[in-house]
């Protein structure tokens, strides 16, 4: 071999160890942030409100026009906890919310950690019809606010593979 090729050779090894490494740190970081329990200020099912025949977009509007998926305004949930409910202990904490005019500070339970420049679109997926499902989970069986599926790079690109979408890293990463 020449010295022309050892040397790309031993570049292309640099290379790729440096991006396996980026690779994952990233993932782990992903892991890290993921693996953390979320404590919500209400107690939400998810479960009981889709039972009703609510949809996602019914409270987290904009997820299928905007970047992210927003989270329930305290006005949206009182839109029908105003006579629905009422009395009950969570429905009283949003009342109080409502009434204070402050929104609910909820936490978010899905989303990637600044350190791994990840620029996730929403909209980009439900124009693409990927269902909520796919990177959310059975929402119909979740009793709270809870992270059924972890993202990492694997999960990611096995879904772009199979959706024959780009594998460039920078449709995703800045």
């Amino acid at each position: 071999m020449s010295r022309t090729r050892e040397g790309r050779a031993g570049i292309g090894r640099s290379v790729g160890g440096v991006l396996r490494s980026v690779v994952g740190i990233v993932c782990v970081l992903i892991v890290k942030a993921a693996a953390a329990p979320s404590v919500q200020p209400v107690a939400y099912s998810h479960k009981q409100h889709i039972a009703l025949g609510l949809q996602c977009l019914d409270c987290h509007i904009y997820a299928d026009i905007g970047a992210a998926a927003t989270l329930p305004s305290v006005r949206k949930c009182m839109l029908c906890h105003a006579k629905l409910g009422a009395s009950k202990p969570e429905i009283k904490k949003v009342a109080a919310y409502a009434a204070a005019g402050r929104e609910i500070p909820w936490q978010r339970v899905y989303g990637f950690p600044r350190e791994a420049s990840v620029k996730f679109q929403h909209a980009a997926h439900a124009r693409a019809k990927i269902a909520c499902v796919r990177c959310h989970g059975d929402m119909t069986q979740a009793t709270t606010a809870e992270l059924v599926v972890r993202h990492n790079m694997g999960t990611c690109l096995s879904c772009h593979r199979q959706y024959k979408a780009t594998e460039d890293c920078a449709a995703c990463h800045y």
